[in-house]
């Protein structure tokens, strides 16, 4: 069974400024990781805007990365808030050919923590892929606690989870109840270096977007036990991360990956673009992660 370990930057879908779907900048963005020397990707998170694209863009965008795709293991995002319709997407991308699928949480209404476990237990059964929980609270408004993890692992096909919700006590407490072929994904970036010094196996990262090379490198330092280089490369990492927390996430993603020449496109209302003051921020911290260049040991 599929097991992800490694960096794998979560992918921004660039849309036009229209709003429609780019799909050349869409191809690029892949092109442009398969030469970054990262693990994988994963598209259509958080960052992705999945919640802003209809059901019909989702599996066009997936056809797209799927073609595109040679080397890299392509993780994507099937889920929506009914565990019919994210059965549906898991079987549709299952068939593209992706090596696993993220599913976030059920969102909007609440279910029971029997419910939740239920939903991703559902997923594996009836798809029987490699799933990935994701983990995101801040977003779906529900969260994967320890109690539902220990539920999940009892199913070989619920292959790992992606805790992006901040929480360093928790995730540490996902990594001592992970069975060992189990992958915990560090999905909060600030706290990458901690989350694999502490035994996750990889990350999966929007800021691994913009520095994948950072990333890469904070990930060797840390299977090495070099905490210092690890924690050192999170330092830097810290600058973009601010960053993309200046106006309407992901906006700043996709500014400073147009400032460097890549297609990250428009966000799609009701988000809006950086405005000019919010680019100034944006570009001085840009500028504060190259200063650190040389700092990095």
């Amino acid at each position: 069974m599929y097991h992800p370990s490694g960096v794998y930057p979560a992918m921004p879908t660039p849309f036009k400024k229209n709003g429609e779907l780019d799909e050349t900048g869409l191809r690029d963005l892949v092109i442009h990781l398969e030469s970054a020397g990262v693990n994988g990707i994963l598209a259509m998170g958080t960052i992705g805007e999945f919640a802003m694209m209809s059901e019909q863009e989702r599996r066009k965008a997936a056809e797209i990365i799927i073609g595109a795709s040679n080397r890299l293991e392509v993780i994507i995002n099937a889920g929506y808030a009914s565990t019919r319709e994210t059965v549906k997407m898991a079987l549709f991308l299952k068939d593209l050919g992706v090596d696993a699928i993220v599913a976030v949480e059920p969102y909007f209404y609440h279910p029971s923590p029997a419910g939740m476990a239920r939903h991703f237990l559902a997923i594996a059964e009836e798809t029987d892929m490699p799933v990935i929980a994701y983990n995101i609270p801040q977003f779906s408004g529900n969260g994967i606690t320890p109690g539902i993890l220990d539920s999940l692992v009892e199913d070989v096909r619920i292959v790992g989870i992606k805790d992006s919700e901040g929480d360093a006590m928790k995730l540490a407490e996902f990594i001592r109840r992970a069975p060992r072929d189990f992958s915990v994904m560090v999905g909060s970036d600030p706290l990458a270096a901690y989350g694999v010094c502490m035994g996750a196996r990889g990350m999966m990262l929007g800021s691994a977007m913009l520095a994948p090379d950072a990333c890469i490198e904070m990930y060797r330092a840390a299977l090495d036990s070099d905490m210092k280089k690890a924690f050192s490369l999170q330092k830097k990492l810290n600058n973009y991360i601010k960053a993309m927390r200046v106006g309407a996430f992901p906006a700043a993603v996709k500014y400073m990956l147009s400032a460097m020449g890549l297609p990250g496109g428009h966000v799609r209302p009701p988000l809006e673009d950086l405005s000019d003051r919010e680019k100034r921020i944006v570009d001085g911290y840009l500028r504060d992660a190259r200063a650190m260049k040389e700092l990095v040991v």
